[in-house]
């Protein structure tokens, strides 16, 4: 009896099914023999490779969007303080000119003081001064700029050069009504003018500006330089205090 070896065939399948693999079994008779194949094991390797290579191209795209992300914010940074210097670098230039532009103002109400820039202005255009200050004239010159109300009751400006101290220009001043009414109300005889203002606020520095102001029933306010003092000279009595501490 020949049976014996296709049992054996048949358990041999069934071995190799029981193992993960595909079996197939060819039976030809007394002479039957038995072929496996392990594809599926050879499947799941390739599988896990592929598996394996994905994750490891994206932790790469992972590291490289870090980096790039970490490049960026540096790069922000970068021109954040780019721009913090410059904005320094812009306001110690703008600080500078203003110190330099302070002293040459300083430096000219020197030479001509206040109280002689508004008589050399008043004795032009006869009238009361309501105020007086060291600025650019169109020309680009230091110059005393001086208006006056007149006569008339017309508002004048009237330019006083401080290295000469005569009148190099004036023309008529388009002012406010209201301020032309302010102007004469508070300026009647008995008050204190801008050039005895001026020559009281002095004795705190170089006066470089004196202007009448209608707040607290009138006052002048009278600026020395160069260091930008501002002070209140009151109408009644040319009594002086910072104006900081009114």
């Amino acid at each position: 009896m020949k049976r014996k070896p296709v049992f054996a065939a048949l358990a041999a399948a069934v071995v190799l099914a029981a193992g993960g693999g595909v079996a197939a079994a060819s039976l030809g008779g007394d002479g039957g023999t038995s072929t496996a194949s392990g594809k599926g094991t050879e499947a799941t390797s390739h599988q896990g490779s592929e598996d394996a290579r994905t994750g490891a191209d994206d932790s790469t795209a992972r590291d490289d969007a870090g980096r790039d992300s970490d490049d960026r914010d540096s790069d922000d940074r970068d021109d954040d303080a780019r721009q913090d210097t410059a904005r320094h670098d812009d306001d110690a230039r703008e600080r500078a000119q203003d110190a330099a532009e302070d002293k040459a103002e300083a430096a000219a109400a020197r030479k001509l003081t206040a109280p002689d820039a508004l008589a050399a202005a008043l004795a032009h255009t006869p009238g009361r001064a309501v105020s007086a200050e060291i600025d650019d004239d169109p020309d680009g010159r230091l110059v005393w700029e001086v208006e006056i109300l007149d006569r008339s009751g017309k508002l004048r400006h009237v330019d006083v050069s401080p290295s000469s101290g005569k009148v190099v220009r004036t023309q008529a001043e388009r002012g406010e009504a209201d301020d032309v009414r302010t102007a004469k109300a508070l300026l009647t005889s008995g008050t204190t003018s801008a050039a005895k203002a001026a020559r009281a606020a002095g004795a705190r520095g170089t006066v470089v500006s004196v202007e009448l102001e209608d707040e607290r029933n009138g006052y002048w306010s009278v600026e020395t330089g160069p260091e930008d003092a501002e002070w209140a000279v009151a109408l009644d009595g040319a009594t002086v205090t910072r104006e900081s501490d009114d």
